[in-house]
């Protein structure tokens, strides 16, 4: 108790830190690429800038066991030694591989020993909706429920429920920012693809994952508006201008934050129409049928390509809006606090 560590010194691929710790890695098959098709009904400016992404090289999913294995914060892989950061299974947005903030951390605590076989699920951003479902769900999915006796990952109500409909009756620990654990054999499942580079194989899992969730109606109705109005940030600056016009078209406001996982679910299930300033919340439309018609809405510095794609591999029709003004479109990480001014004409164009 009270022992402190220096910080690992580099990282590394999972794959090289392996043989020298009688590691192993099982290859899992997957997609190689992914094309996303732009969206038919966008601003010539919004599809410009999205071509650039609408082709993904997909990195190869595997399971992999690394004797004696750490675990830093929410997921981060280190080696035994704590010399290492495995950097493809501990993502730090935004940075270089060779870069990563727990390389300049001043001093981490000694790990607490945590015997047989432990999984790590537990990704950087796991505590946030759309980071769990997209990333940090298919990692569970790839384990069988006996296949581990501990989990570490994030406990939320809908990470407990989909425990329960995995089947998986160990022990769960919580990730935490500076919580650090050794394990006697650990367990490290690899999604394919990276974060907001959603895949088919992943997708369609997710879809046969949630089935016992699905039921035959919503009582939210057909046409949805989802409420950023309770978030700490990225609010709709004029939405009661916005909702008024909704309203009267038939539009039923929900707030995600509010709803039991299987709630939202159906909600997106069984839309037709979804209305939605770009938040956490869309994740869902990994639900959602072909042909849902999706308007989502920008700050026009913030366009985050994630949902978009996640759209175009459900054949979804959607149609994205930038905020006026004129700035040139961008994807700044910086902008994504900033609240965001509704286009209502547009939005309300769009829908027609």
């Amino acid at each position: 108790m009270g022992l402190f560590l220096t910080p690992p010194a580099r990282c590394e691929t999972l794959a090289q830190m392996l043989p020298r710790f009688g590691g192993s890695l099982e290859s899992v098959r997957s997609e190689t690429q992914v094309a996303y098709s732009l969206p038919a009904h966008a601003s010539a400016g919004i599809v410009e800038f999205l071509r650039p992404f609408s082709m993904g090289e997909v990195s190869p999913g595997f399971l992999a066991r690394l004797p004696g294995g750490r675990v830093f914060g929410s997921g981060n892989v280190l080696s035994p030694d704590g010399e290492l950061i495995a950097r493809d299974v501990s993502p730090d947005f935004g940075k270089k591989f060779a870069e990563h903030w727990l390389l300049t951390f001043k001093k981490i605590r000694a790990p607490a020993w945590v015997a047989g076989p432990v999984a790590v699920v537990a990704t950087t951003l796991g505590t946030g909706y759309s980071h769990w479902l997209l990333e940090e769900l298919p990692r569970l999915l790839m384990l069988r429920p006996d296949g581990a006796d501990v989990l570490i990952g994030h406990g939320a109500a809908y990470g407990r429920e989909a425990l329960r409909l995995h089947g998986f009756s160990g022990r769960l620990i919580e990730a935490e920012r500076e919580a650090h654990f050794a394990c006697g054999q650990l367990i490290i499942p690899r999604v394919p693809g990276e974060a907001g580079q959603p895949t088919p194989s992943v997708i369609n899992r997710l879809v046969e994952f949630t089935a016992p969730l699905h039921a035959e109606t919503s009582i939210f109705g057909e046409r949805l508006y989802i409420s950023r109005e309770n978030a700490r940030r990225r609010r709709v600056a004029n939405e009661s201008v916005l909702w008024s016009q909704l309203e009267a078209r038939g539009f039923r406001r929900i707030h995600l934050e509010n709803l039991s996982w299987s709630e939202q679910i159906n909600a997106f299930r069984h839309a037709k129409v979804i209305v939605a300033p770009h938040g956490a919340g869309l994740a869902n439309l990994a639900f959602c049928r072909p042909q849902t018609q999706v308007v989502e809405f920008f700050h026009r510095s913030y366009l985050n390509p994630c949902f978009w794609r996640l759209a175009a591999l459900r054949g979804l029709d959607y149609r994205p809006i930038a905020s006026q003004g004129s700035q040139v479109l961008a994807y700044e990480q910086s902008a994504g606090r900033l609240d965001i001014e509704a286009d209502v004409s547009t939005i309300l164009d769009a829908l027609s």
